[in-house]
Protein backbone atom coordinates (compact mmCIF):
# COMPACT_ATOMS: atom_id res chain seq x y z
CA UNK A 1 0.00 0.00 0.00
CA UNK A 2 1.18 3.02 -0.87
CA UNK A 3 1.73 6.32 1.55
CA UNK A 4 -0.98 8.35 1.15
CA UNK A 5 -3.36 11.39 2.67
CA UNK A 6 -2.10 12.76 6.27
CA UNK A 7 0.34 10.50 6.75
CA UNK A 8 2.34 11.46 3.68
CA UNK A 9 1.89 14.91 4.78
CA UNK A 10 3.34 14.10 8.54
CA UNK A 11 6.18 12.34 6.83
CA UNK A 12 7.13 14.91 4.35
CA UNK A 13 7.12 17.30 7.16
CA UNK A 14 9.32 15.08 9.31
CA UNK A 15 11.69 14.70 6.47
CA UNK A 16 11.58 18.42 5.14
CA UNK A 17 12.95 19.11 9.37
CA UNK A 18 15.87 16.35 8.65
CA UNK A 19 17.05 17.94 6.08
CA UNK A 20 17.10 20.96 7.74
CA UNK A 21 19.25 19.87 10.37
CA UNK A 22 21.14 17.94 7.58
CA UNK A 23 21.35 21.33 5.80
CA UNK A 24 22.71 22.95 8.81
CA UNK A 25 25.50 19.85 9.74
CA UNK A 26 27.24 20.93 6.22
CA UNK A 27 27.08 24.22 6.67
CA UNK A 28 28.36 23.88 10.11
CA UNK A 29 30.95 21.09 8.90
CA UNK A 30 32.06 23.95 5.96
CA UNK A 31 32.16 26.66 8.63
CA UNK A 32 34.62 24.86 10.79
CA UNK A 33 32.26 24.99 14.29
CA UNK A 34 33.08 23.64 17.45
CA UNK A 35 32.79 20.02 17.48
CA UNK A 36 30.58 19.29 19.89
CA UNK A 37 27.82 22.05 18.24
CA UNK A 38 28.33 19.75 14.89
CA UNK A 39 27.62 16.61 16.87
CA UNK A 40 24.83 18.02 19.07
CA UNK A 41 22.74 19.21 15.33
CA UNK A 42 23.63 15.59 14.06
CA UNK A 43 21.70 13.80 16.99
CA UNK A 44 18.92 16.30 15.64
CA UNK A 45 19.23 14.85 12.22
CA UNK A 46 19.52 11.76 13.59
CA UNK A 47 16.46 11.85 15.64
CA UNK A 48 14.44 13.64 12.81
CA UNK A 49 14.96 10.55 10.89
CA UNK A 50 14.16 8.05 13.83
CA UNK A 51 10.91 9.64 14.61
CA UNK A 52 10.02 9.42 10.95
CA UNK A 53 11.12 6.03 10.59
CA UNK A 54 8.84 4.92 13.66
CA UNK A 55 6.08 6.63 11.75
CA UNK A 56 6.37 4.94 9.03
CA UNK A 57 6.46 1.81 10.37
CA UNK A 58 3.42 2.36 12.48
CA UNK A 59 1.76 3.28 8.87
CA UNK A 60 3.35 -0.12 7.57
CA UNK A 61 2.19 -1.98 10.77
CA UNK A 62 -1.13 -0.72 10.35
CA UNK A 63 -2.35 -1.27 7.26
CA UNK A 64 -0.03 -3.65 5.03
CA UNK A 65 0.94 -6.09 7.99
CA UNK A 66 -2.43 -6.61 9.05
CA UNK A 67 -3.88 -7.02 5.03
CA UNK A 68 -1.39 -9.55 4.66
CA UNK A 69 -2.32 -11.23 7.85
CA UNK A 70 -5.85 -11.54 6.68
CA UNK A 71 -4.67 -12.74 3.67
CA UNK A 72 -3.01 -15.55 5.28
CA UNK A 73 0.52 -14.04 3.98
CA UNK A 74 2.17 -13.07 7.39
CA UNK A 75 5.27 -14.94 6.39
CA UNK A 76 6.28 -12.62 4.11
CA UNK A 77 5.23 -9.77 6.01
CA UNK A 78 7.39 -11.09 8.78
CA UNK A 79 10.01 -11.76 7.05
CA UNK A 80 10.38 -8.11 5.73
CA UNK A 81 10.16 -6.84 9.10
CA UNK A 82 13.00 -9.06 10.09
CA UNK A 83 14.91 -8.56 7.69
CA UNK A 84 14.54 -4.37 8.40
CA UNK A 85 15.09 -5.06 12.03
CA UNK A 86 18.60 -7.09 11.19
CA UNK A 87 20.07 -4.39 8.80
CA UNK A 88 19.98 -1.65 11.86
CA UNK A 89 21.73 -4.23 14.34
CA UNK A 90 25.18 -5.02 12.03
CA UNK A 91 28.68 -4.96 13.61
CA UNK A 92 30.26 -1.64 14.37
CA UNK A 93 33.33 -0.68 12.46
CA UNK A 94 36.26 -0.81 14.20
CA UNK A 95 37.59 2.06 12.35
CA UNK A 96 35.70 4.28 10.07
CA UNK A 97 38.97 5.88 8.11
CA UNK A 98 38.35 9.80 8.41
CA UNK A 99 41.34 11.60 8.96
CA UNK A 100 41.54 13.69 11.47
CA UNK A 101 43.29 16.83 10.48
CA UNK A 102 45.09 19.47 13.34
CA UNK A 103 44.48 22.74 12.13
CA UNK A 104 45.97 26.03 14.32
CA UNK A 105 42.73 28.20 14.15
CA UNK A 106 40.57 25.26 15.44
CA UNK A 107 42.37 24.43 18.22
CA UNK A 108 41.45 27.78 20.12
CA UNK A 109 38.01 26.89 19.86
CA UNK A 110 38.49 22.84 19.99
CA UNK A 111 38.55 20.48 22.78
CA UNK A 112 40.57 22.64 24.96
Amino acid sequence: MAIVGETKKRLKERLARAIGHLNAVYKMVDEEKYCIDVLHQMKAVQSALDKTAQLMLKQHLDTCVVEAVKAHDSARVMDELWQLLRKGSGPVDEEVGLEIVSSSKNTQQCCK
